[in-house]
């Protein structure tokens, strides 16, 4: 009996010894996490540091567990530098802080969208105390140009191009959630050393009707913003963009006046489809008959579904994993997407200071992808075919439509 209690007591005693050093791992770990997190390292640079944090051969050992990535990297790779696609300002960047030009050593890259000859990202201060920024590199060379730095510390969780308008628009929020505008002109010229102040918006529209302007993206003359969500699912809404002055629709508030005590605009913008999405949602896209939406949070895989939103379903009221025809799971911490023709460009926050000591993968850089690949990469061939067989006679039947509307303009010009 004694026997048995001396190795009871035994156990008992590795059990707290165990304990105790995985606590205090845990409580340093935690505390490591909440320095990095608030803390900026110093630096001796003066500019935005475009420079990787891994050689290209351990980028490449990174991404060992996630094959599609990979070959995607090595595809596109081919004629690159090893600095291609390098997210600039992991080791410092532009910015402002208290009115003075400074370097931040904690910006988070959020967003990415070409607009016209350029690719753009979007990057927030994690201890909160610079303006936030965007980077422009060259989209056919991925040379730095520049980093245009905004007038607040926004999150920038969206960035989206209009190229009908050729206007930047931007996911902000003061004191409500807000999509603003930067006309391609203004961004192009953009100079801090010249102006010595951050750039200033050509459109500012704060949105009543949804929490947060979480992420965005541009679609046929629409606006599609929504809200991150931890838990529940949130909500996708659509705004519309009027062609003649590039700005968005506003409507009579009158439905939304008591939500606020009556104190709304006489016309505010207001969505004219909302959707629901599924939790944790980080950013969305299109190409011409699919959506993408990205999911992430913490330390587990990313998602990235693929909804089909052929010409009869392109305003379903339901965005969910359930009804997406592809999901398929990529590294940690992925933030937005886009779409340039037939290739997709994805970012992710890992890189950051404040994030790269516990990320694994930390990925520095731009990862660029086949559209067709995405699909192809998370549904059986067969599936992939038919899906593919149903874009081309949908787009085959708009084809038809087009010069049948076209044809009727025309007698109809004639005759008169």
């Amino acid at each position: 009996m004694k026997g048995y209690v001396r190795v009871l007591l035994k156990i008992i005693y590795i059990v707290i010894i165990v304990a105790l050093i995985l606590g205090s791992i845990a409580l340093m770990g935690m505390h490591f996490v909440k320095r990095w997190s608030s803390h900026e390292p110093p630096t001796k640079y003066k500019e935005t540091v475009v420079k990787p944090l891994h050689t290209t051969l351990g980028f490449h050992t990174s991404l060992l567990g996630y094959s599609f990535i990979r070959e995607s990297v090595k595809e596109y790779n081919e004629e690159d530098t090893a600095d291609a696609l390098v997210i600039p300002g992991l080791y410092g960047a532009e910015s402002i802080r208290s009115g003075v030009k400074e370097m931040c050593t904690s910006m988070v890259p959020q967003s990415v969208c070409i607009a016209e000859d350029y690719l753009l990202i979007g990057a927030y201060c994690k201890t909160g105390q610079h303006y936030s920024v965007i980077y422009v590199l060259d989209k056919e060379s991925y040379e730095y140009i520049k980093t245009v730095i905004l007038p607040a510390r926004y999150h920038v969780g969206g960035l989206a191009y209009d190229r009908v308008n050729k206007r930047l628009w931007l996911s902000c929020h003061k004191d409500v959630a807000q999509a603003n505008s930067i006309s391609y002109y203004k961004l192009l010229m953009y100079d801090y050393d010249r102006y010595k102040a951050p750039v200033t918006f050509d459109s500012i529209n704060n949105l009543y009707t949804i929490p947060r302007n979480s992420f965005l993206a541009y679609y046929n003359s629409r606006l599609y913003i929504g809200y991150f969500q931890k838990k529940d699912e949130s909500v996708l809404q659509t705004f519309e963009i009027d062609n003649k002055t590039g700005e968005l629709v506003k409507h009579n508030s009158s439905r939304y006046q008591q939500s606020y005590g009556g104190k709304l605009p006489r016309n505010i913008v207001t969505p004219i489809n909302v959707a629901t999405i599924g939790s944790k949602v980080q950013g969305i896209t299109f190409s011409k008959y699919r959506m993408f939406v990205t999911e992430s949070y913490g330390v587990t895989e990313s998602r990235l579904a693929t909804f089909s939103i052929l010409t009869d379903d392109v305003e379903r009221q339901r965005y969910t994993n359930d009804e997406a025809i592809s999901v398929i799971e990529l590294p940690q911490k992925l933030e937005q997407i886009t779409v340039d023709g037939e290739d997709m460009y994805s970012i992710y926050e890992s890189a950051a200071y404040a994030y790269r000591y516990y990320s694994f993968p930390s990925i520095d850089r731009v990862i660029k992808m086949k559209v067709d690949d995405v699909l192809r990469h998370g549904v059986d061939k067969d599936i992939f075919e038919q899906i593919i067989a149903s874009e081309e006679a949908a787009s085959s039947e708009a084809s038809k439509d087009a010069y049948e509307v076209k044809f009727d303009e025309i007698f109809y010009k004639m005759g008169h």
